[in-house]
């Protein structure tokens, strides 16, 4: 017959193992981080889409309505225009009209979209009919005293 001893075991399959789990549960913690920073990332950069979707969107208006591009200035701190009723196909609007329904809508659509959203069409003082269009808002960043950090994208046109 085989005679089967068994030997004393010390452990060490034990110690394997918590320390192979160790080691699973830092490598699971990394690609925890790195899953968080790219969704971050991701939501930053739909952001700036967005802000360039918006400005795309308020160049266009005013090129559709060239003789009235001077009523299309606004500041950051200025408040959103009234909205007009511009809307309807058989409205009877001014050029200027116009200008303030496309202000009222592309504020609205900056604040609505972006958080903390504002947005700016100034004149650029080198350049005849030349305007610079900003939007900025909040990113989900903070600096070192904990402030917000805003994000800005600017475009300077020619009408």
């Amino acid at each position: 017959m085989n005679d089967f001893t068994i030997s004393n075991s010390k452990g060490s399959s034990l110690l394997e193992v918590m320390i192979a789990l160790f080691v699973l549960a830092i490598g699971m913690l990394g690609v925890l981080a790195m899953q968080t920073r790219s969704i971050q990332m991701n939501q930053n950069a739909y952001q700036y889409s967005q802000a360039t979707a918006l400005i795309a969107d308020i160049y266009e208006a005013m090129l559709t309505t060239p003789s009235s591009h001077q009523n299309y200035k606004i500041a950051y701190e200025e408040t959103t225009p009234a909205a007009v009723a511009c809307g309807a196909a058989t409205s009877n609007c001014s050029p200027s009209d116009i200008a303030q329904w496309n202000l009222h809508h592309w504020r609205t659509n900056i604040e609505t979209l972006l958080p903390g959203g504002q947005g700016e069409i100034a004149a650029l003082p080198s350049t005849v009919g030349g305007y610079r269009i900003s939007v900025r808002f909040v990113t989900g960043y903070s600096d070192a005293t904990d402030e917000p950090v805003l994000g800005e994208v600017a475009l300077d046109v020619s009408i």
